[in-house]
């Protein structure tokens, strides 16, 4: 189990009520200022684990995400999935503003986007962008008092609404409050606080075989399918996607092949690319050939005994080796995985007809002959599709982990 952490400070409104989070990204529990190897990495790591693991109400409630994004991550497209009207994006000061550039905000902007321009100069470069803003920031702990008063007429002649950062001490609050900036941040009120959550490891050799095939020009959903379904937690994190509040799917989707159907090539491809961005760690090789090994035995008991939507059995059996993989409760899994009841139950407690599959396939493995339900089929068929399975598992896991 990885852990995620994000350091979280608080916006306050005129009547100094919580308005929404500044999340900054966090390497390890006791970093107090960001550690990584480039902006476009955090800005990943931050919007992917918000969004897509850990769940923006977890993080934020009700309230606003205010996040920072790096130039090469709005020209790559990668904001274009995230049009959730809860998140707004930080254009720090020293980004490079060019004509690529704000063409890719006002289209962004255009579609419902929110954006703030961290640390407010008077300079041509943010003067551009003041049509794509909904926020300003100022510095008060850079910018003199003269300048503070000059900038705030002007910019209200943008309807712009003013936020003022770094606030230090209450002399610092009763001026901002004399100009009524809108918004308010800064140690005075509160320090960033950190917050950790728990995250499925990746194996970053499948997410790059992955991205591999999602940038060949002659792509096909079916190859693409066969990578994700050989992951675990690439399944996973597909799945949690899908079934985020930010699709708002009116049902939930439980297989590997509705979920790239639903999401198309695109939004696939920015998914995988940012969770390689991520650069999220490799898990145990051992466990991939089970996993594989009982996904596809489920798949083809489930077919066998006329089971509707055999997909499903493969989903269940990849997923049941997602306690061991992460040394974590399967219950604590599943809670954060919003998969169909059938589902949790078959994992949890080898109920339902996928459940006793599973069983199936759990005593067939373990040679378990006095609990083998045999499901109404006769031996031969059971033996065939473990063999099946298992060939077909490890000829998978060799492929994709022969580096």
């Amino acid at each position: 189990m990885k852990e995620i952490y994000f350091a979280r400070q608080s916006i306050y409104d005129r009547k100094l009520q919580i308005a929404g989070y500044e999340l900054f990204y966090r390497h390890a529990e006791g970093d107090s200022t960001a550690q990584f190897l480039d902006a476009e990495a955090a800005t990943s790591q931050v919007v992917l684990n918000t969004v897509t693991e850990v769940g923006l109400e977890r993080v934020v409630g009700i309230h606003k995400a205010f996040i920072n994004i790096a130039r090469d991550f709005v020209l790559d497209g990668h904001l274009t999935h995230f049009t959730l009207p809860q998140l707004v994006f930080e254009i720090a000061g020293d980004i490079a503003v060019d004509e690529p550039l704000i063409q890719a905000l006002r289209d962004l902007h255009q579609h419902g986007y929110h954006f703030v321009l961290d640390d407010y100069e008077d300079n041509e470069a943010y003067r551009a962008l003041l049509d794509i803003a909904d926020y300003v920031k100022i510095d008060l702990l850079t910018t003199p008092e003269d300048e503070v008063r000059r900038l705030v007429p002007l910019l209200r002649q943008h309807q712009i609404a003013l936020m003022a950062e770094r606030i230090e001490t209450q002399s610092i609050q009763d001026f901002c409050q004399s100009l009524e900036f809108d918004y308010f941040q800064g140690h005075h009120f509160s320090q960033p606080k950190l917050l950790k959550f728990n995250s499925v490891s990746t194996n970053q050799l499948a997410v790059l075989q992955l991205l591999s095939k999602l940038y060949h020009p002659k792509v096909e959903i079916r190859n693409i399918e066969t990578l994700i379904s050989q992951d675990v937690a690439l399944t996973y994190k597909l799945l949690r996607y899908i079934n985020s509040a930010y699709f708002s799917l009116p049902r939930r989707v439980e297989s590997i092949q509705r979920a790239i159907m639903l999401l198309g090539i695109k939004n696939i491809r920015s998914w995988a690319t940012l969770i390689s961005l991520a650069s999220l760690d490799d898990h145990r090789s051992d466990l991939i050939t089970v996993a594989l090994e009982r996904a596809k035995m489920c798949e083809l008991l489930a077919e066998a005994t006329g089971f509707k939507q055999r997909e499903t059995g493969f989903t269940v059996g990849l997923l049941s080796v997602l306690d061991a993989m992460t040394q974590a409760p399967m219950e604590v899994l599943l809670a954060a995985l919003p998969l169909d009841e059938e589902i949790n139950q078959a994992l949890l407690t080898h109920k339902g007809p996928l459940g006793r599959i599973l069983a199936c396939t759990l005593a067939y493995e373990r040679c378990d002959w006095e609990s083998l339900d045999t499901l109404g089929l006769d031996s031969n068929q059971i033996n065939d599709a473990y063999l099946t399975a298992l060939a077909e598992a490890y000829r998978a896991s060799y492929e994709l982990l022969k580096g």
